[in-house]
């Protein structure tokens, strides 16, 4: 899957491009935020009705569509052949302008770009969820793909840093309050263990909380062994349930105590 509108018939007429294509350039890699933050992520599942009560054990609240709002995101779950992370969507606040220039750049595999909406109400999910902090994408050589990326989206490549957590070398990519974040492995881990299973593409979802503990208490409750734990290149502490418990995908959390 390609960068692309995920709703064509929301594109604006209007552009704020000249019609020289050297001013296109020169705009474009001006302002790095026309992204405005990751809209929602899509999970294919292989059963609808199984990938809810997945779901909600792990204490998201969703409805029965599959849908589980948070603060200026959501998940969405979808019927699909092969479970895991599908796809990731960029709020644009001109799709139509971003939308031309990501095609001129031959695009992103698995991002799609959608209209900046006005933010629905949260879920008031058991786990605490807030909103999505990163979404993790596997790669097999982080410098190129970040070279990749930031041509694409317009931006610096960021600097390279270590995620003790996923145990790889990253390149994180900020968008307002969230981020996407292309991971190489550097020692066994997650991020290895998704590479070896489904190749490079999204393999988690990182999770603001606003209890690291109540959430970790609702999965205990309802099922699931004791998530993972480790210590962020930040010094908080991070939390991770594994792919057999959440279609397919690693579902981080991070907050205090």
């Amino acid at each position: 899957m390609w960068i692309w509108p995920s709703n064509p018939s929301a594109i604006p007429t209007s552009s704020r491009w000249s019609h020289d294509p050297e001013s296109k350039r020169q705009v474009f890699a001006s302002n790095a935020a026309i992204l405005t933050r990751i809209d929602h992520v899509a999970i294919g599942v292989a059963d609808l009705a199984s990938g809810i009560a997945a779901y909600r054990r792990i204490g998201f609240e969703l409805d029965g569509l599959g849908v589980a709002r948070n603060d200026g995101d959501h998940l969405q779950l979808v019927p699909a052949p092969r479970e895991g992370l599908q796809s990731i969507a960029l709020a644009s606040d001109d799709l139509a302008a971003d939308s031309a220039a990501v095609r001129a750049r031959h695009g992103i595999a698995f991002i799609t770009l959608t209209a900046q909406n006005n933010a629905q109400e949260a879920s008031r999910h058991p786990n605490g969820v807030q909103r999505i902090e990163r979404v993790y994408i596997a790669v097999r050589d982080v410098a190129a793909a970040a070279g990749h990326y930031a041509r694409v989206l317009g931006v610096p490549a960021p600097k390279m840093e270590r995620g003790t957590v996923i145990n790889a070398d990253m390149a994180i990519f900020q968008l307002g309050p969230t981020a996407l974040g292309l991971a190489q492995p550097a020692a066994p881990g997650v991020c290895a263990d998704a590479l070896e299973r489904r190749g490079p593409g999204p393999f988690q979802i990182l999770y603001r909380t606003r209890s690291m503990d109540a959430a970790a208490k609702w999965m205990s409750e309802h099922g699931l062994p004791p998530p993972a734990r480790g210590i962020r290149n930040t010094g908080e502490q991070a939390m991770l349930v594994m792919p057999e418990h959440a279609c397919g995908v690693v579902i981080g959390f991070v907050g205090p105590a």
